[in-house]
């Protein structure tokens, strides 16, 4: 059985297998994309590698509507903050969990004595 990624391969100019990425501009918000693998960014080239790639660049998936595109950063934006209000929490919830722990603790140790 074929992969997703195996059904729509695509080569670069050098023949080589071309690499998935995702678009994070506000023009193409997540919008995949093909490119070469020896590409190291779409627009900054190492230049210490020598590896500029072959410039192949292909959109993978089908253009976004602009309501859509409105819609995504928002989106984006709200799931960062839930994210990081669910981190505070169990942060919140880790403390909670080791001060009842210690106060069970200190209990157990004055039934003891």
């Amino acid at each position: 059985m074929e992969t997703g990624e195996a059904r729509h391969a695509q080569w670069c100019h050098y023949g080589t297998l071309a690499r998935m990425q995702t678009s994070w501009t506000t023009s193409n918000p997540r919008r995949i994309f093909l490119v070469c693998p020896k590409l190291k960014s779409l627009f900054l080239v190492d230049k210490g590698s020598g590896e500029k790639g072959c410039r192949f660049f292909q959109w993978f998936d089908a253009k976004m509507c602009e309501h859509l595109k409105s819609l995504i950063p928002g989106l984006l934006w709200k799931i960062d903050r839930v994210e990081k209000e669910n981190a505070k929490i169990r942060a919140k919830s880790k403390i909670l969990g080791a001060t009842m722990l210690l106060s069970w603790l200190v209990v157990f140790a004055m039934k003891m004595n």
